[in-house]
């Protein structure tokens, strides 16, 4: 089967993202460990579980996006705001992990905590609003030739 440049690196990106998935699996369970393992890292698992999750889910659609497009070409700047919209979610997944937070609370004691919520969902919403156009792209019925002619 042959796929556009565009399904490709969509392709591509959905793979880094499961690949990125992958190592916060690593990460998760080093950080499960209990104070006397040898592995013990001394995280709390609960934020880095919410990072794999979103790397898992995200990468998933992201690949399943890729194998829409087929043939199909995406303009650039939606190629751009995918890239944008995992950027967002998984660096702002990242950074609640690394700094013991779940990333849910609008208003929380932490100073970081609202700017974190805000870009977590921002890129949340960006990254779906690509996939819901490519969807809707995608699954769209083609258009029939003047004349009604079936496509031959």
């Amino acid at each position: 089967m042959q796929v556009s440049e565009s399904a490709r690196a969509v392709l591509r990106l959905g793979t880094g993202v499961l690949v990125s998935a992958a190592l916060a699996g690593v990460w998760e369970t080093l950080a499960s460990q209990a104070p006397g393992s040898p592995l013990y890292i001394g995280m709390l698992p609960g934020p880095v579980a919410l990072l794999r999750e979103a790397a898992f889910d995200w990468g998933v659609s992201i690949v399943l996006a890729g194998l829409l497009l087929g043939t199909r070409a995406q303009p650039r700047k939606w190629f751009i705001a995918l890239q944008a919209g995992v950027l967002l979610t998984l660096g702002s997944a990242l950074y609640a992990a690394a700094s013991g937070m779940h990333g849910v609370q609008a208003r929380d004691l932490r100073p970081d905590a609202t700017w974190l919520f805000a870009i977590k969902y921002a890129g949340r919403g960006l990254l779906g609003v690509c996939l819901l156009d490519l969807a809707r792209r995608g699954l769209a019925t083609p258009r029939r030739p003047a004349g009604g002619a079936e496509p031959g």
